[in-house]
């Protein structure tokens, strides 16, 4: 068999996939890969041929699904890891990879993980990070979209809503006819409604657009079509109920309305709808007036009570302080001119070495270190909230969970809800031990506090006069580089805050108990005016 002869092959069994004949396909897939491997010369050729084999052994695997189709998937991926790296790259290699993990999670229903079997979930999404960066960046025009897709279904198993819906909406503005962006966000939305308890029409009306979304699409067996009509009408069904229950009528023009409003916000509330970073759980996923202001709380109507309630809140209150500040010192670097009069009253020496300074970076280096004093504080109250101070008593968000001491996993198990493994499944992210692929922002962010952190704007920068050469540890960071760590730091940030908000809901509603008489305390919002 020749190779055009072999990549006609590898189409049609691409193809028989695709419209859902697992059986045939994996017959032929089998049969391919006998034949490669008889004889075939070990060259550039034939690791490009096996990736594409292994890539169908993990499609079949996902979509039947079949352990043992996985498993060779799997067994070609590790074999072969560094001649089909050479082929494919990084990203193509991590991504295949983390679809072949994801086949062997036998709990499907993310309600029932728990700390010990969030660790499969755990590297499912590093490979997945892995691939993303392997690219540029989430926000890279190079960055695939399904690979974002897939790292948006990994942070949903995760409990980690805020990002997973970042990535759909990202996906989805391009236009692509991506289905699995459009069920998986419907998903989400459901399961915030979940782990939340609460929801809106709004809320409703858009988990049925994106099973509309996925009717007309191209990509979709013809035989899942129906259970996504069945989806669509269930949803409308709850939407004329909610409705009448809330006496209001139903609104067709709902999307203009949305988007006058929209309008009608500030530009810096506006910024933080656009860049996914207000703390308003209405704004995860709708820009309307109920988004236009960060009105999260961890009360709400559905009787969230307890001693611990109001000193949660009061965390909340330095949180959401503590985020605003930082969010408004980058919404500034990025739309207010540079005061060159300040700049020019500061009278810094003029170096030729391309280190940015003034008031401008500063707000950079601030908005980087205050998130980290957010994410702690959420450790601390984590701990005080569940008495789960670790032995050494120091606490840090990315390493203070400590699950394989002390039989500490099993402590977490006690306390278990998708906002903890949520907010542990975000510090994996940040913790070099469990190869997060964001834990050097703790370096950062302490090379920021004690070393000297030289912020520039080209590649490479000169240093004419050598000012650099008498400081051993100085740290070099492109400008560029900086802002794109810093939103992503954002966005962990942000999504820990709705974490430890759903953590102390559950808490509050696991323990209320059925009978007794609450005296529950009115927080209502500061009136400011």
């Amino acid at each position: 068999m020749d190779i055009e002869s072999i990549e006609f092959e590898l189409a049609r069994l691409s193809e028989m996939v695709g419209i859902g004949q697992f059986d045939e396909a994996l017959n032929g897939i089998d049969t391919l890969y006998a034949f490669i491997n008889e004889g075939s010369e070990r060259n550039a050729v034939f690791f490009r041929i096996v990736s594409n084999i292994a890539s169908l052994f993990v499609d079949v695997g996902h979509m039947k699904p079949c352990v043992e189709s996985s498993q060779k998937g799997m067994d070609i991926l590790s074999q072969y890891k560094d001649e089909i790296v050479e082929q494919i790259g990084k990203d193509a290699y991590f991504y295949n990879l983390s679809n072949a993990k994801s086949n062997f999670i036998v709990e499907k229903n993310p309600f029932n993980h728990t700390f010990s079997t969030i660790e499969q979930l755990v590297e499912v999404k590093n490979d997945l990070w892995k691939a993303i960066k392997s690219c540029g960046d989430i926000d890279s025009v190079t960055a695939q979209p399904t690979y974002v897709v897939n790292l948006g279904n990994s942070l949903k198993q995760q409990f980690r809503i805020s990002e997973a819906l970042d990535c759909y909406e990202r996906v989805n503005s391009l236009d692509l006819d991506i289905p699995q962006s459009w069920i998986n966000r419907s998903e989400t939305l459901m399961m915030l409604n979940q782990v939340s308890n609460t929801y809106s029409i709004q809320m409703l009306e858009q988990i049925k657009n994106g099973y509309e979304n996925v009717l007309s699409s191209k990509e979709i067996p013809p035989s899942w079509l129906e259970y996504y009509r069945q989806q669509v009408a269930y949803h409308q069904i709850k939407i004329v109920e909610a409705c009448k229950d809330a006496e209001i009528e139903m609104d067709a023009h709902d999307l203009d309305k949305t988007d006058s409003e929209y309008n009608e916000l500030s530009d810096y509330r506006k910024f933080c709808l656009d860049n996914n970073l207000s703390l308003s759980e209405h704004g995860l996923y709708c820009s309307c007036a109920g988004s236009s202001r960060d009105n999260l709380t961890i009360p709400t109507s559905g009787g969230v009570v307890g001693d611990f309630v109001v000193p949660m809140e009061m965390v909340l209150n330095r949180l959401k302080s503590e985020f605003s500040f930082a969010r408004h010192l980058y919404f500034e670097y990025r739309t207010e001119e540079q005061d060159y009069e300040l700049l020019h009253d500061s009278c810094f020496s003029e170096l030729f070495n391309d280190e940015m300074l003034g008031i401008d970076v500063e707000k950079l280096r601030t908005a980087f270190r205050s998130c980290f004093g957010i994410l702690d504080k959420i450790a601390i109250a984590i701990c005080e909230l569940f008495d789960l101070y670790p032995p050494n008593g120091t606490v840090y968000f990315q390493s203070f969970w400590q699950l394989d001491r002390d039989k500490r996993r099993e402590k977490f198990n006690i306390h278990k809800s998708p906002g903890l493994l949520a907010l542990y499944s975000i510090a994996t992210d940040l913790n070099d031990r469990k190869e997060g692929e964001w834990s050097f922002f703790k370096q950062l962010r302490n090379d920021l506090e004690h070393e000297f952190v030289v912020v520039h704007k080209t590649d490479s920068p000169s240093d004419i006069y050598k000012s650099y050469e008498f400081i051993k540890n100085i740290v070099f960071i492109n400008e560029d580089d900086f802002i794109n760590h810093l939103e992503r730091l954002f966005q962990l940030t942000r999504s820990a805050i709705f974490s430890f908000v759903f953590a102390v809901r559950d808490k509050a509603l696991n323990e209320k108990e059925d009978g007794r008489i609450y005296l529950s305390n009115s927080i209502l919002r500061k009136d400011y005016k």
